[in-house]
């Protein structure tokens, strides 16, 4: 990777010697800078070694130089004229494939869109599943009469009501409550007069609306 073309280094110390030598003289421990930083390790060792062609390319380097000189409270003018005098930039645009260092924090962004993206649809769900909830308890419950047939005629004085409900519904027939099975099905017999019966059947849960089913049979 030639990121930084090395050009001829006057006889006075490098920066990089100088670099670490400040460094030192703080006592300050290289992993701790580099944590400080948020510098990779290998970097800051390849700047003190003076072997910038292992930085990233263009102002990436650059700039972990500038960051690691005022840590160090390294004069600002002395590193830019070490860096305009003895460094040159290889022109990003001629390589399109030089390497860019991505920060941590810019890293994190997609994961962290996954995550809402996530939470979003979770709660969505338990809204879907609320209203579902909401719709089961205060809605009528079902109810489906099997028998008798609508505007029947019979000669009988009693007829079979049969049908089906919901397992948790009270079921009630002109107002007398009725049993239903654990599956909701529903079977009892009901007495008729001459002429017309209206035969109401309702079923409601605890705190829903009632369903209501009329049946009107015709005793001759």
């Amino acid at each position: 990777m030639a990121e930084f073309t090395r050009k001829i280094l006057n006889n006075e110390l490098c920066l990089g010697a100088k670099l670490k030598a400040a460094r030192e003289l703080k006592q300050l421990d290289l992993k701790t800078v580099a944590k400080r930083l948020d510098i990779r390790l290998d970097y800051l060792i390849a700047i003190e070694s003076s072997r910038f062609d292992h930085l990233p390319a263009g102002l990436y380097g650059k700039n972990y130089i500038k960051k690691y000189a005022s840590l160090l409270k390294f004069p600002k003018s002395e590193v830019r004229k070490w860096l305009n005098s003895n460094l040159e930039v290889v022109n990003e645009s001629s390589d399109p494939f030089s390497q860019k260092i991505v920060r941590r924090q810019e890293f994190v962004v997609f994961p962290k869109l996954i995550k809402n993206i996530i939470l979003i649809l979770v709660f969505i769900a338990c809204l879907f599943y609320l209203s579902y909830y909401f719709k089961k308890i205060i809605f009528p419950p079902e109810l489906v009469i099997y028998q008798p047939d609508k505007n029947l005629k019979v000669t009988g004085s009693s007829i079979v009501i049969q049908g089906l409900t919901e397992p948790e519904a009270e079921l009630s027939i002109n107002g007398e409550a009725i049993l239903n099975t654990s599956h909701g099905h529903f079977n009892t017999t009901v007495n008729l007069k001459k002429g017309v019966n209206n035969i109401v059947i309702s079923a409601k849960k605890k705190y829903s609306q009632e369903a209501t089913v009329l049946r009107q049979v015709l005793v001759e």
